[in-house]
This record gives structure tokens, C-alpha cells and sequence, in this order.
């Protein structure tokens, strides 16, 4: 949880997804390769694929020129609009270019970590994996 390798290009954290908290069969994020991801991030995003990012070895779509394109644009919106919990893939990716890699994940433990038992927090649903605890909105 909250590594680099969990960072997803388009900026969110994937230790946060609902599928990453899945205890018999964890997604291990955007960036691997595994049948444990969910259908939704194999089949129908748009950044994964994209061919600019690909084509140009882009790991982050903050190094794209169209930074932020529509694509990342419909999923901020989601993920700023849909969950009980905010996150912000555009904003992610200007604190990660301004603060540093390293910096951003510290921050993202400290704010993602439940405080009563110290497992992580879901952005889909604003609870603790380990203790089932809802966060504070």
C-alpha cells in the first residue's frame, strides 16, 4: 500500500480502490500485469491504453502535452462527485511533480490511514479495510 508502483498514470492511488482492499484476491494496481484487476480498469479505461502515453514511454499523464485530456477530466469528475471520499487524480499529479514522489506518498499514508487502527482507507466507500471503520467525510 501507498507505493510508487501503486500510482496509476492517471494519478490516482490504487491502494485506495475497493479492489485493491479485496483480502483473497487484492488488485495490485494499474501498473501490473494480473488477472486480479477488476474489469472495469482491463477493459474499459482509456488511460492505460492510451497511445500517447504509451507511445511516448509517458508514466504519469502529467508529462503529456494534452495534460489534462478529457479522458482524465471525466475521471476526476468521478472520483470528485461520486464517492463519499475525495480524491483528486489531476490534483495528485501537480502535488506529485511539484512535491516529489516520495513526499506525495508520505502524505497519502498519513491521509488514507485509519486512525484507530492504522489499515487503509477506501476511497469508494470511505471505509477501513482492517477494522471496517468509516472515515469522516
Amino acid at each position: 500500500m501507498f507505493t510508487a508502483e501503486m500510482m496509476a498514470p492517471c494519478g490516482l492511488d490504487c491502494s485506495l480502490c475497493l479492489f485493491a482492499h479485496n483480502k483473497e484476491k487484492p488488485c495490485p494496481g494499474c501498473n501490473a500485469e494480473s488477472d486480479a484487476k477488476p474489469e472495469f480498469c482491463t477493459k474499459w479505461c482509456r488511460i492505460i491504453p492510451c497511445e500517447k502515453r504509451v507511445n511516448n514511454g509517458y508514466r504519469y499523464c502529467s508529462e503529456c502535452p494534452d495534460f489534462p485530456c478529457e479522458d482524465l477530466e471525466k475521471l476526476e469528475d468521478r472520483y470528485m462527485t461520486a464517492y463519499p471520499l475525495k480524491e483528486s487524480p489531476i490534483q495528485n499529479l501537480r502535488d506529485i511533480r511539484s512535491m516529489g514522489l516520495e513526499a506525495f506518498l508520505a502524505r497519502e499514508r498519513e491521509k488514507w490511514t485509519c486512525a484507530k487502527c492504522g489499515g487503509p482507507i477506501c476511497v469508494h466507500n470511505g471505509i477501513c479495510r482492517d477494522c471496517g471503520d468509516k472515515a469522516a467525510d
